[in-house]
């Protein structure tokens, strides 16, 4: 970084050099989301893309920069005020601060624990974490405010449309630059043509001008082709699958847990927050107290052989990979029968529960409420009802049922 008149300009690898005023300076330069520069983007990706190493820093900077340029259009544009400029920056800056160590594969374990998911872990850090509320008092901001507008809650439609939408400042920032790090070309979008036309309805809904149609169209596909190639991965899923099973693990070994607390239940993260010490729970973290526990020989075998699994890379395997296309949401009964059939018969014949995983996802592809509108004579349409849009046909969610295990299960589950 360099300094110029208490600005700061940092190179970014989509967007260029983006700017850091005194209030964006200030929040990054906060220990929660320095936090960031810890925690890979993709999780468990670089186990198929190398490359994938990116994090949550780099998006999170992203997401900030393409804010502010949507919000200064906006309010030229008459549709949003200059007071909402900060709010929607910070809200921006902010969206990804309470991210789990490698994102989405730990999110997984407090979800299924403790019901709550990242976004919710983002409204407690803006709102508790003493570092950030700071900065955010020191400038005349609301914590609560900007916590609302990351979690979607927020009075004004408008803010949480523009944060969580189909086409939202996250989505147009995760798309390209996950794929530039992965080498998987489909994330490519037209990302100057959205903006250029990027509008507010009268309702608060994102909305494009017609023109930008084909625009709005391709970010939809490429989303589809990330989430088959990259985000749902059968490979990268499986890591992901592997290291939640062995953080869960942990939580229930008494030799290694102390190794990993306070972030071993939801009273300890909440009372890191307010202690402003969750900043060290990261990928250096998790990824070190593996590395201990293989060198000391702590915890069970069949822990040891789990973390050995992960890291050399001889992890859980997809034996069953099915994924269909469907407008109605929902995992059909005869697969679930399959999974609950084929875990009873291992578990039955001794197979431990932590080297195999049965997974189901319903992934939404276009949200009928966040879905992008176009504003054609004032009146907003939304894009799959429009008779020529090529969104019309595509299906709504892409559903996934899989069975995953270590490899030596291999011969075993063949026989089921």
């Amino acid at each position: 970084m360099g300094s110029e008149n208490t600005r700061k300009y940092v190179f970014d690898e989509i967007h260029g050099y983006i700017i850091l005023d005194p209030l964006m300076r200030d929040l990054v330069d906060t220990p929660p989301v320095q936090r960031l520069r810890r925690v890979k983007q993709l999780s468990q990706a670089w186990y198929v893309f190398p490359g994938a190493v990116h994090t949550r820093f780099s998006h999170s900077l992203g997401v900030m920069k393409l804010a502010e340029k949507i919000t200064d259009k906006l309010i030229n544009d008459g549709i949003l005020s200059k007071d909402d400029r900060d709010l929607l920056r910070c809200a921006a800056l902010l969206h990804d601060v309470g991210h789990t160590p490698y994102s989405h594969a730990l999110e997984y374990v407090f979800y299924s624990r403790y019901g709550i998911n990242h976004e919710e872990l983002s409204y407690m850090i803006i709102n508790e974490e003493p570092h950030i509320k700071e900065v955010l008092s020191n400038h005349g901001l609301s914590s609560n405010e900007i916590a609302k507008i990351v979690t979607g809650t927020h009075e004004e439609p408008a803010f949480n449309n523009l944060l969580n939408g189909d086409l939202d400042v996250d989505r147009l920032d995760y798309l390209p630059r996950d794929a530039l790090h992965t080498g998987v070309r489909y994330g490519l979008i037209d990302l100057e043509r959205i903006i250029q036309t990027i509008t507010l309805d009268d309702e608060g809904y994102v909305a494009v001008h017609p023109k930008a149609i084909h625009a709005v169209e391709s970010f939809y596909v490429s989303r589809l082709h990330m989430y088959r190639s990259v985000y749902y991965h059968k490979t990268i899923t499986g890591y992901q699958l592997l290291l939640a099973a062995i953080y869960e693990m942990i939580l229930f070994e008494r030799e290694v847990k102390s190794l990993l607390e306070p972030f071993t239940s939801l009273e300890g993260i909440r009372k890191s927050v307010r202690e402003g010490s969750i900043c060290v729970w990261d990928d250096f973290l998790v990824g070190g107290v593996l590395n201990v526990v293989l060198a000391r020989k702590l915890g069970s075998e069949i822990l040891r052989e789990l973390i050995k699994a992960y890291i050399n890379r001889r992890g859980y395997k997809a034996f069953y990979n099915h994924i269909s296309f469907k407008q109605e949401q929902g995992i059909t009964s005869s697969e679930i029968d399959k999974l609950n059939r084929i875990s009873k018969t291992l578990l039955t014949r001794g197979v431990n529960a932590y080297t195999f995983r049965t997974y189901t996802e319903s992934v939404p592809i276009i949200s009928s409420e966040k879905e992008v509108r176009i504003l054609s004579n004032a009146k907003s349409t939304k894009i799959s009802e429009l008779e020529d849009s090529i969104i019309k046909s595509l299906p709504r969610y892409m559903e996934i049922v899989r069975i995953y295990a270590l490899p030596a299960l291999e011969e075993i589950i063949k026989n089921l």
